[in-house]
């Protein structure tokens, strides 16, 4: 019966990443048109856009993404072809592994069968790892990466009355090439994943001393060997300019504030104390850090970005916050190595966000899920332990699940995609299609900044050879397509703009949102 569950939640998983994976959300993002390329551009010439040959980041917008989720779009663009089928497709599979990983993680700390499928099945069905599991984001890798390193080490442990084998020698010096490997999966895994080991030798550090010495040599030349090159070959600016990009502002912010506040107390002892702009820094990464617990965020309207969610729900079914809550309550009073080890993972997570510029971060706290997903179904199954009534409970919690769950798949089938499809640069690859079939017709195609990150569309969109692109082609011009604020003056230009045409133009087609809005407009002068 339990097996039959078990593949039943993996089936229910796979249903849910791949049904209309290439079609919802309504558009591709630029990141996941980013992989997908690239990694086009490897299996075509083993070089990214820019040239640069097996690269060990995707160096993309100048954001510099890791690069394994690009690495792992190259079989599959390979297979499906430059699709968004082919885009997504790594992180569907990622998501139904990471459910299976819950399962063995939760089962190897409790030791309890019934908790490792609840969270398991909570686990398939979250609208937080749904949300992700369904576009190319490299985020869903890193969680996948996180989870499998924890489990793997774990599994390798001598815990209690066991001994150490060969078996767990193996898989031992498997986690290690798994924790390597994390370090090209995600950003907030060079920092999450290091902080959560670190804790894991503490708790389990009497397990860790069982392991002969010489196994642990090669577990540290294994990690130092996959992570080295990043330092060795990666550009400095590759690792500087992300630091930027989500935390510089902020830091620049605070430090101005700080000059005014001091000027304000015309520069006096306490001032210099109390205004000091390491001490705002340090307070604005704890307001930062704490605004990923908010309840609000959690269970009732997620954070700021429509990508990142459904409209009008947070990251979790707000049904489960009282489970949560009763979850930690047990949790913190057992104060078992495997509630410690949950705990730590709850609160180490949100740190790689604390810096950032935007707080709450669905993103950059992701690995937040796992642990709360498991505290929730040590709740459910506690209850359930305790209480008379157990057919009435469990008939109540899966009815009222069952409901929450078919009205988040309604809206999110529904509503999501035809009303926020503006989040998802719905319409580029529309507009690519079309100035394909009349780019003969004109001598340029003009595209206008008000589409962002115009290129690398009109490259996923021509499929573009990759050669040809490297050589003659930058972000600013290929072939026939030029990407420019200027506007063209000769009826032989075609114009293409998510802005109104000028009225001396000739609109020859637009394209809609899907709730009817305007979105972009092609035509050309007259």
């Amino acid at each position: 019966m339990k097996n039959k569950i078990f593949i039943l939640i993996i089936l229910i998983s796979l249903a849910l990443r791949f049904y209309k994976l290439g079609v919802i959300p309504a558009g591709l993002d630029w990141d996941e048109v980013s992989n997908a390329y690239n990694a086009y551009s490897i299996l075509k010439t083993a070089r990214d856009e820019f040239g640069t040959f097996l690269p060990l980041t995707n160096r993309s917008f100048d954001d510099y993404k890791p690069p394994l989720y690009m690495y792992l779009n190259v079989p599959t663009v390979a297979i499906f072809g430059l699709t968004p089928f082919a885009a997504r497709l790594p992180s569907a599979l990622l998501g139904t592994l990471s459910t299976i990983f819950i399962y063995f993680l939760v089962k190897r700390l409790f030791k309890k069968e019934a908790l490792a499928l609840i969270s398991m099945a909570l686990a398939a069905t979250s609208p937080w790892q749904l949300q992700f599991s369904r576009v190319g984001f490299e985020a869903n890798l890193g969680l996948f990466m996180a989870i499998s390193s924890f489990t793997l080490l774990l599994y390798a442990l001598p815990m209690l009355k066991e001994k150490f084998s060969s078996r767990k020698a193996t898989v031992f010096l498997l986690s290690a090439f798994s924790f390597g490997l994390s370090f090209y999966s995600y950003h907030s895994e060079r920092i999450f994943i290091p902080l959560l080991f670190l804790v894991s030798l503490i708790i389990y550090r009497q397990d860790f001393l069982k392991i002969p010495k010489k196994l642990w040599v090669i577990f540290i030349a294994i990690t130092i060997f996959l992570v080295l090159p990043f330092f060795i070959f990666t550009p400095f600016k590759a690792i500087s300019q992300r630091l930027d990009e989500t935390s510089q502002s902020t830091t620049i912010q605070n430090i101005d504030q700080s000059i005014v506040f001091m000027k304000e107390d015309n520069y006096s002892y306490l001032s210099k104390i109390i205004h000091n702009r390491r001490l705002l820094i340090a307070t604005n990464y704890a307001k930062n850090y704490l605004a990923n617990f908010d309840v609000n965020y959690l269970f009732i309207k997620g954070d700021n970005n429509l990508r990142h969610h459904i409209e009008n729900m947070g990251m979790l079914y707000l049904i489960e916050l009282p489970l949560l809550i009763y979850g930690l309550y047990f949790f913190i009073k057992e104060r078992s190595k495997s509630t410690i080890f949950i705990l730590a993972w709850l609160i180490l997570s949100p740190i790689p966000a604390a810096p950032g510029n935007v707080a709450p971060h669905a993103i950059r706290s992701f690995t937040m899920i796992i642990s709360l997903e498991i505290v929730i179904s040590f709740a459910i199954l506690k209850i359930y332990e305790q209480i008379k009534w157990k057919k009435a409970y469990m008939g109540l919690l899966l009815s009222a699940y069952f409901l929450t769950f078919i009205v988040y798949l309604h809206n999110y089938y529904v509503h999501y995609w035809h009303d926020n499809a503006s989040w998802w640069q719905h319409g580029y690859l529309q507009a690519v299609s079309k100035t394909k079939v009349v780019k003969n017709n004109y001598n340029r195609i003009i595209v206008d900044p008000s589409i962002e990150q115009a290129y690398i569309f009109w490259l996923f969109g021509t499929k573009y050879d990759p050669k040809s692109y490297q050589i003659n082609g930058n972000k600013e011009h290929f072939d026939k397509y030029y990407f420019t604020p200027v506007q063209p003056e000769n009826s032989k230009d075609l114009f293409v703009t998510a802005k109104s045409l000028p009225q001396e133009f000739d609109i020859i087609d637009t394209i809609n949102f899907p709730n009817g809005e305007k979105n972009i407009s092609i035509g050309h002068p007259k």
